[in-house]
Order: structure tokens, then C-alpha cells, then sequence
């Protein structure tokens, strides 16, 4: 374009004919009189495809030559004309952007109602069995990365639908050349290959008596960076299905799966899934197979003390979700033996009979003991010996389907289904290849799973007494309440805000009443209300004083995988998505209806792998767009139960998750789905905790600013035992309701003496604060008085320390005086915190690091690659190699820092070619004290270089303090942390000159 026809601004010489604000008369219609003289612009279909218009007349809109106007513009730039306003009134000219949580491009998911696929019952007929809460089951799917939780819900799912009527079952999936996954409806969930977040399905099953009933199916994931979501399903449900890989057996996170659902009052059943395994990959002979199986039973007694599992029992079922099948004993003798049992003590005679020291002889046709020596000697029955029941009735049948469906000897096969099963196959699924055919045969023959729906009707009653162990007494802040929901009539709890389908819903639990919709709610969360199960909660749940908020509920649906139906009400036992309450907490929830008295709360969920160690910092990209960002980390921090964000004084976002794998799924949906924008973020690094390692050298005074009142505290390590106990809430604020007998505790299991034993007043995330005064020393009291604002205090201290203002950990304070009057009692807040640093900066503070334990599953041939793998990293080690029995896999355990684990998966995936799999976790919460002094000034710390082992420690000090903005005298400034800021100078200058410092 020719630049003599615009200025120096970029504005065209002259009137811009697209001027709306232009004042020429001959570009605007005289009147409203002359609007139908206006000439149409007309298309000229020419070659060129160019738009050209008639000479308008004087009252024409635009009156500019258009020779000029194309000019002015460019062959390139499509001009049209119109001389009518076309959009209505109640169109804003510019449309304000429509955000949704989620979008197609990140879900699969059936949105429309009648695209909803039809079941094989009537689910008005499920609605009301739903009123009947002994017909409704809640089971939680969980189990090691890769088990075939997934899987497992996917049979019942195809089982409930109609066939052919499922969206997304592709003919390679009902084949079994791929799995479906239907309650993978995420698109990262679908292209990684895992389980993200959990899901669920509301059917209806019939057990093994015909009987109808509601199982509302949990699945979970089952990488343990998403422990959270794990957490958070077996808190809705009463029933967990542990699923296990045959062939890599019981590893150290099923023992973990195994307390952790002892710990909250779970049932538990166990599958033994991927049978085909063995038979497949690792060729074994049914006896060995046998063996197999019965070790894993032993470890998983082993584990769960107590109740005894075994398969007769009907808690242990063995399948192959692969393959499409589940089945119990008891189910296989009831398809296929009964008839020869006529009697129901026959069959269950029968039944016993199949699993243990048990064997059959062929000659004789009787049933023998053995001794376990017998069982244990793994060379192989000749024909003429006794073999395990188990062997002969079971595993024989199912190896000689394999054997004649994979060598192709349809005759055979056919012969045997016939004679064996009665059992007549058509001719056309002979046409199939192996595997599905092999598939085929097994659906057939161990048809539905109604053993697996029989096992879970008989490991849990909720009509049971529940005792003071019963998961609902492990959710609550105070058990021992009487009538825990007479005075209500409604009560429920709101477990998780989680986007389904595109939109915000909260998970609900039913405990009593009827949810309706329109339904107003009391909403209690315990975050807000800062109840913990702390002994000072009591006096809280007396007073009913508690800050809640009211919504009403708009809208109530089943969980469905990929669809939700939606429903009027919900009934006492069911597990159900509600609209409308979401933003009115945080993770969890109490509901209570409008105007019932409030009398139970439940506590924050233990999410397992809390707190988040593993963290990044974050901006947004522009600034402008920084509300945006703050939107999108306020959906994260709810969505993802176990995240937690922080804002640094210095402004940076601090997003603090469980592992690498979480962070990446995290800040990939707050990229591309919550924000939708761009964000800069650092490196991953880890939280630190501060502690100490001796006894504090001196009683040092801090006085008020007005000389008042002077208070000196002491500190020293926490025994190590008593503090993994506090850890793992063995000891507790609620052991303070009975002093005589903590003390009692503290003397004769800690070797405390009397006087600290006596006079503990908190324990609090891994510290503990004891009245250590003397009663011809302190006015008791006015100490007493005084409790409520020195707790406070000391909580803040904890909270940030005086090294980097991380988390003080391990330490046991001691107030060893306090002398003067205080008029302000808030004064002894801040107080109390000065006298908290000064006594640990002179105990010898120290700086720890989180420790990640890694569980390693990979073959023997491969153990030297990743013992050289740990050597490469800061402060790791193995300390524990088992090898799996009946397998050539070893199980590696070891240790690794945090800050030093980013990227140790990818390298082992890199250095074994995808054949080892790893997992890290902090459940165990093991601190290790990081190389170094850290009040050591004089350290050397390098730039652009790693720091040498023995300066680690005041390097990480002051990165963090710089981050964090605590040292603000530059980036490169020493200004670490030190006792002068806490004391008077003379005193410090004093201590210094004698060397105490």
C-alpha cells in the first residue's frame, strides 16, 4: 500500500470511508423514509471472484469510489458492504467467552440424554431397590498400578448394558484384542494408559441365589502419585476389592493397600487377576500354578491379622480380566458339580474340600490330608498319586481349554465343552482366531459374575452393630457421640468436587435421610472450622459452634463411567454427584439438612500420600492474565484432592503435589483445560522440614517490647520412636482426654520422667509442647490463663521456622519459665514464637529432606543396571531385594531424595528399554538431614555449579530464603539465618566471644 496516504500515526489523509463516526451526510441514509430506496450489493460471479456493486445513488450508504477503496486495501482483502443492521437487540456485539471446566477435546463422554445407552433391567426398578439400603453395596476397586482394576469394573459394565448398545465398544474390544476402559473417560486417562482419577458406575447385579442388588462400583487409580483419589473412595465406600497381578503377587504397596483399609474399617476381598498368565507367559504346570496361588493366599494372611482369606471362603477370586472371566469356587461347583451334590451339606463338604493340604485319589476316588511338606515339594504328581482338589477339579478343566483352543483342535474343543460343561457352541465362533475364541469359551463358561457380586453380599452387613472400629466411627472427630444422626434428618458427606463430563460436581455419601433436589443444605467444612480431631475440638462439638454455609441442591446424578443419569433423590447408602453445594468447600464436607442441629462432623480425609512434598513455582505467562491463573489454581486446588497451593511472600504460586506423573497431569489440565493459557514455571523441587540435633546450650529470656513479661523455652530431638508414633497418629492430641494413662505411656514406653509426663499440652505435626515450669517459680494460675495464646503460638512457629521458614519437624519444645504480668494477652502470640526460634537456633539446627521410598518390579537379569542407577544419584540406596516366588521377576526396594528423584523413572524405563516399572511415595514420611552446617556462613557455595556435599545444606537454606523472599539483600547475599535477629546484641556478642555460637 502507498504510505504517502496515511501520517506518521498510521491514520488515513482524509476522511476513512469505514468511519462510522465520519460526519458526512452522504454516507448516511437521509431518513428512515428512504430505507427501501436503498440498492442492493449484488455478487458478480466473474472470474475473478471479486464483489462488485452498482453506482449508488445520494442516499446511498457509502458513496466512496470502490476503484479506490480496492486500492486503498489491496486484491487481497474481501470488501463487503451492508446497508442493514442484521443482529438483533438482545445480541451483545461482542459475546463474552463461554468457559467450561472441560471440553470434548478433553473427555469422552455421552452429553445428550437419549444418546444414554439402555441397561439390561429397568432402572426405575434400580431406583427402587435404592430406597432399600441392605440391597445397596458401595465397593471400592484398588490395587497396584496395572492390576486390572479398570478392567474388572469394564466385564460388569458390558454385563449391564445391552449388547451392541455401548458407546465407544469397538468390535477389537468385545474380541479382547483391546481393552475397553469405561471408566477412563479422560483423554490423558485414554493416551497414558492410567487410571488419573476415579470413577464409578451405579448397576444392578444378581448373586449367586438370584437376589437382586445395587452396587455402586468405585474404581480407583491405582499409580500411587493418585493415591488421593484412592483415599478418597475408600472413604465413600464400605466394601474394598483389592485386585492383584498373579504373577507379581504381594508387593509392598498391596501391604500398604491392605492397612490402609484396616486402618479405616474397610471389608476387603481380593482378586487374584491375570490367571492367564501364568498359563501364557510363564508356561506353568497346574500344580505349580497351584503353588503359585497358595503362597499369595499365605502372604495375604500374612498381612491382614485377624480375618483369615482364603478361596473357599469366597473372599479370594481368581480371574482373568483379559480374558473376560471371574469366578469363586463355590461358583464353579454350583455351575458344574451340584448336580452330583444334591444336598446343600454336600456342597458345601464339597467345597472346603477344594482348597488347603486336600488331595484327591484318582484310584480310590476319596479325599486325603497331607502335611504342608507334602504340598511345598515342587516336583510333580505322577498319575498314580494323590493331587491337590484344587488341581484336579478346577485347574485341570480350565489348562485343557487352553491347551485344545490355542493348537486349533476344535474337535476337541467342542468334544470337551459338550462332555465337560454341556455346553454347545455355534460353528461361526470356530472362524475366530485363538484369543477371542479362547475369550468366547470362557464368558461361557463361567457366564456373569454373580460369585464376585456373592462375595461382596457376604463380606459386609450394614446391618451389623457397628462397633468403635467401623469405618463410619474412623470418619468422624468424635465417636463416642450417642445417636449420631436421631436429632438430624438429613446427613451426609460431601467427599470430593471433581469435573464430570465437562461439569462441576460434588461426590456425596448418604448417610441418613432423603437427598431431594431444590433441597437446601448446611455445609460444614472442617478445613474452615480448623477441626482436626484435636482434644480442643470437644468443646467445639458441645457448643455447636461451627461456620457453615447454605445451598441449595440444583441437580443429582449416578455416577455412570461415561454418561451420568440423572435422578430426583437419594437414599440412605447410596453414592451419588450433586451440583450446586460445590463452592462452598474446599476437599471435603458435612452436609446437614436446613434445620437440623449439628452434632457429628467428619474429619479432613487422610489422603495417604500428605503432605505433598514434591512442588514447583508458577506464573502466568502475561500478567494481565493473572486472574485467570488464580481461577484455574482454585479448580486444581479442588479437583485434585491431595494438591495443595501456597503464595511466597515473593508472589510466586507454589503448587505442592505427591510425584512427577501428578504434577504433569496437574499443570496439563491447568494449562489447557481450567486456564487455557500459557505459564512459566521452575524447575521441580522439594519442601524441607527444620529441626535439631542437640539439647538447647542455654536458657535464653525474651522479653516484651515494654520489658512486661520474659519467657524462656528450651528444645531438644524428639525421641525417635515417639515421634514415628506421632507420625502415624498412635499418639495424639485425643490421648489427652486421658492424662493419667498417656503419662503412664510416656514413662514406661519413652522413658519420659514424671514431671514432662504430667504436663504435655500438644502434640502437633511431629513437635510436642510440655509445661516444664515449676510451681514455686511460675504463678500457675496465670499460666493457665495464659494456655489458649502460648498453643497459638507455638502453632505459628511450627508452621514456619526460623531457617527458611519451613515447617519445624522432630522437635520437642520445653516452656521453662515465664515471669512478669501481661496486660495483652496477644502479645504472647508473637512472643511465644520468638522464644520457640531462639530455643532451636540453640539446639543445633538442621535442615531435612523428604526421602522417597521406591518399589522397583523388574527382572533378575536386569538387578545390576539399576543397583548402577542408584549409585548415580545423592543419598540413595537399596536396602531390600526379594525375589518373586514362581516368577523370574525380583521386587527391588530402596531410597531415594526427593530433590534428586526428578526424572529417575524416565531414566529407568531408558536404561532396562521399558522393562522395569517403578513407583515412588512418602507414606512412610521419612526425613533424612541433609549434609552440612547450616549456620555455617563461611560455607562455600558456587555459582552455576552443584554444591559441595558439605555446604548442601546452608545452599538449600538459602535458595529457599531467597525464593521465598526472607533474605532480600540480593540474590547472591549471605544474609542466612542467625540468633542476632532474636536476641540483644550485647548477649549475642557475649555468646559469640565464648564460643557457645
Amino acid at each position: 500500500m502507498d504510505e504517502e496516504l496515511f501520517d506518521e500515526f498510521g491514520n488515513i489523509i482524509g476522511q476513512d470511508p469505514f468511519d462510522s463516526d465520519a460526519e458526512d451526510n452522504s454516507s448516511i441514509l437521509s431518513g428512515p423514509e428512504d430505507d427501501d430506496k436503498a440498492e442492493s450489493i449484488e455478487q458478480d460471479n466473474s472470474a475473478e471472484g471479486e464483489y462488485h456493486e452498482e453506482r449508488p445513488s445520494s442516499n446511498a450508504l457509502i458513496t466512496t469510489d470502490d476503484n479506490h477503496i480496492q486500492e486503498l486495501y489491496g486484491d487481497d482483502v474481501e470488501i463487503l458492504v451492508e446497508t442493514e443492521n442484521t443482529q438483533s437487540f438482545n445480541e451483545p456485539i461482542i459475546k463474552p467467552m463461554e468457559s467450561r471446566s472441560a471440553g470434548k477435546e478433553h473427555t469422552v463422554f455421552t452429553q445428550i440424554r437419549k444418546n444414554i445407552p439402555p441397561t439390561t433391567y429397568d432402572r426405575n426398578y434400580l431406583f427402587e431397590l435404592m430406597k432399600v439400603p441392605e440391597r445397596i453395596r458401595n465397593v471400592a476397586i484398588i490395587g497396584p498400578l496395572h492390576s486390572g482394576k479398570t478392567s474388572l469394573v469394564d466385564l460388569l459394565v458390558i454385563e449391564s448394558h445391552q449388547p451392541g448398545k455401548l458407546p465407544h465398544l469397538t468390535r477389537n474390544m468385545a474380541l479382547g484384542w483391546k481393552q475397553l476402559r469405561y471408566m477412563d473417560n479422560l483423554k490423558q486417562e485414554i493416551e497414558r494408559g492410567i487410571s488419573i482419577k476415579l470413577n464409578g458406575i451405579t448397576i444392578l447385579r444378581q448373586d449367586l441365589k438370584g437376589k437382586s442388588i445395587a452396587l455402586n462400583l468405585v474404581d480407583s487409580p491405582g499409580h500411587l502419585n493418585f493415591m488421593d483419589e484412592t483415599a478418597v473412595s475408600l472413604a465413600a465406600c464400605d466394601v474394598a476389592i483389592i485386585c492383584l497381578d498373579i504373577v507379581e503377587g504381594v508387593t509392598s504397596i498391596t501391604e500398604q493397600l491392605i492397612k490402609q483399609c484396616q486402618r479405616r474399617g474397610l471389608k476387603m476381598l481380593f482378586v487374584l487377576n491375570k490367571l492367564d498368565r501364568l498359563i501364557l507367559e510363564l508356561k506353568l504346570a497346574p500344580f505349580d500354578t497351584y503353588l503359585k496361588m497358595k503362597h499369595i493366599v499365605q502372604e495375604i494372611n500374612s498381612f491382614t491379622h485377624g480375618v483369615r482369606f482364603s478361596p473357599e471362603l469366597g473372599n479370594v477370586i481368581f480371574a482373568s480380566t483379559k480374558l473376560g472371566f471371574t469366578f469363586t469356587i463355590r461358583e464353579f461347583v454350583q455351575y458344574y458339580y451340584s448336580k452330583s451334590l444334591p444336598k446343600k451339606s454336600h456342597i458345601d463338604g464339597f467345597v472346603e474340600r477344594l482348597w488347603g493340604d486336600i488331595f484327591y485319589q484318582r484310584t480310590t476316588r476319596t479325599f486325603s490330608y497331607k502335611s504342608r511338606n507334602k504340598i511345598n515339594n515342587p516336583k510333580k504328581p505322577q498319575e498314580n498319586e494323590s493331587i491337590p482338589s484344587f488341581v484336579e477339579f478346577i485347574l485341570t478343566p480350565i489348562y485343557k481349554i487352553f491347551a485344545n483352543v490355542l493348537a486349533n483342535n476344535t474337535n476337541n474343543v467342542s468334544n470337551m465343552l459338550l462332555k465337560n460343561f454341556k455346553i454347545q457352541l455355534d460353528e461361526k465362533y470356530f472362524k475366530y482366531d485363538p484369543q477371542p475364541l479362547l475369550k468366547h469359551i470362557l464368558q461361557v463358561i463361567f457366564k456373569q459374575q454373580t460369585g464376585l457380586v456373592q462375595s461382596i453380599v457376604d463380606v459386609y452387613d450394614p446391618f451389623v452393630n457397628q462397633n468403635k472400629n467401623s469405618k463410619l466411627n474412623k470418619l468422624i472427630l468424635n465417636p463416642s457421640t450417642k445417636n449420631i444422626t436421631n436429632e438430624s434428618t438429613f446427613w451426609g458427606h460431601a467427599l470430593k468436587t471433581l469435573d464430570y463430563g465437562g461439569s462441576e460436581w460434588t461426590l456425596v455419601r448418604v448417610y441418613k435421610g432423603v437427598l431431594k433436589v431444590g433441597m437446601s443444605l448446611q455445609i460444614i467444612d472442617p478445613e474452615l472450622n480448623n477441626l482436626t480431631g484435636s482434644a480442643d475440638d470437644d468443646d467445639k462439638n458441645s457448643s455447636n459452634q461451627f461456620q457453615s454455609s447454605l445451598h441449595e441442591v440444583t441437580e443429582i446424578t449416578w455416577l455412570c463411567g461415561r454418561y451420568k443419569y440423572e435422578v430426583k433423590e437419594a437414599y440412605k447408602g447410596q453414592i451419588v454427584l450433586v451440583k450446586g453445594i460445590s463452592e462452598s468447600f474446599t476437599k471435603s464436607a458435612t452436609l446437614y439438612g436446613e434445620n437440623d442441629n449439628i452434632t457429628n462432623i467428619f474429619k479432613p480425609i487422610d489422603y495417604i500420600n500428605s503432605p505433598p512434598i514434591f512442588k514447583v513455582a508458577l506464573q502466568s505467562l502475561l500478567p494481565k492474565e493473572l486472574p485467570k491463573l488464580l481461577d484455574g489454581l482454585d479448580k486444581i486446588v479442588r479437583y485434585y484432592p491431595g494438591c495443595t497451593v501456597k503464595v511466597e511472600e515473593s508472589g510466586e504460586q507454589m503448587i505442592l503435589g505427591t510425584g512427577e506423573l501428578y504434577m504433569d497431569c496437574l499443570l496439563y489440565d491447568l494449562r489447557n483445560v481450567y486456564s487455557q493459557m500459557e505459564i512459566k514455571i521452575t524447575d521441580p523441587f522439594t519442601t524441607f522440614v527444620e529441626s535439631c540435633s542437640g539439647e538447647s546450650f542455654a536458657a535464653i529470656p525474651v522479653k516484651s517490647s515494654d520489658g512486661s513479661i520474659s519467657i524462656s523455652m528450651g528444645a531438644n530431638p524428639m525421641d525417635f520412636q515417639l515421634l514415628q508414633d506421632v507420625v502415624r497418629q498412635k499418639i495424639s492430641d485425643n490421648d489427652l482426654n486421658d492424662s493419667k494413662k498417656l503419662s503412664k505411656r510416656l514413662r514406661e514406653e519413652y522413658g519420659w520422667d514424671s514431671l514432662a509426663a504430667r504436663n504435655v499440652w500438644t502434640f502437633h505435626n511431629g513437635t510436642v509442647l510440655i509445661d516444664d515450669t515449676l510451681p514455686d517459680e511460675t504463678d500457675k494460675d496465670e499460666l493457665e490463663s495464659l494456655k489458649k495464646y502460648i498453643k497459638q503460638g507455638f502453632y505459628w512457629a511450627m508452621k514456619e521456622g526460623p531457617l527458611a521458614e519451613e515447617n519445624i519437624f522432630g522437635v520437642q519444645f520445653k516452656l521453662l519459665s515465664v515471669e512478669g504480668k501481661c496486660e495483652n494477652k496477644n502479645q504472647i502470640i508473637p512472643l511465644i514464637r520468638k522464644a520457640c526460634y531462639v530455643a532451636l537456633l540453640t539446639a543445633t539446627p538442621i535442615l531435612m529432606e523428604p526421602i522417597y521410598e521406591v518399589d522397583i518390579i523388574v527382572e533378575n537379569i536386569l538387578q545390576p543396571i539399576i543397583e548402577e542407577l542408584f549409585q548415580k544419584r545423592r543419598g540413595s540406596k537399596i536396602y531390600k531385594v526379594e525375589r518373586i516366588v514362581g516368577s523370574p521377576l525380583l521386587e527391588i526396594k530402596g531410597q531415594i531424595p526427593v530433590i534428586d528423584s526428578v526424572g529417575f523413572e524416565t531414566d529407568l524405563r531408558l536404561a532396562t528399554n521399558g522393562r522395569a516399572m517403578c513407583q515412588l511415595h512418602f507414606w512412610n514420611k521419612i526425613w533424612r538431614r541433609v549434609p552440612g552446617d547450616v549456620m555455617d556462613s563461611e560455607a562455600p557455595i558456587p555459582k552455576l555449579k552443584p554444591a559441595p556435599i558439605n555446604s548442601l545444606s546452608r545452599d538449600f537454606v538459602m535458595k529457599t530464603r531467597r525464593r521465598k523472599g526472607v533474605s532480600t539483600e540480593g540474590f547472591m547475599s549471605n544474609d542466612g539465618p542467625s540468633l542476632e535477629k532474636y536476641i540483644d546484641s550485647d548477649l549475642f556478642k557475649q555468646l559469640k566471644e565464648n564460643e557457645l555460637i
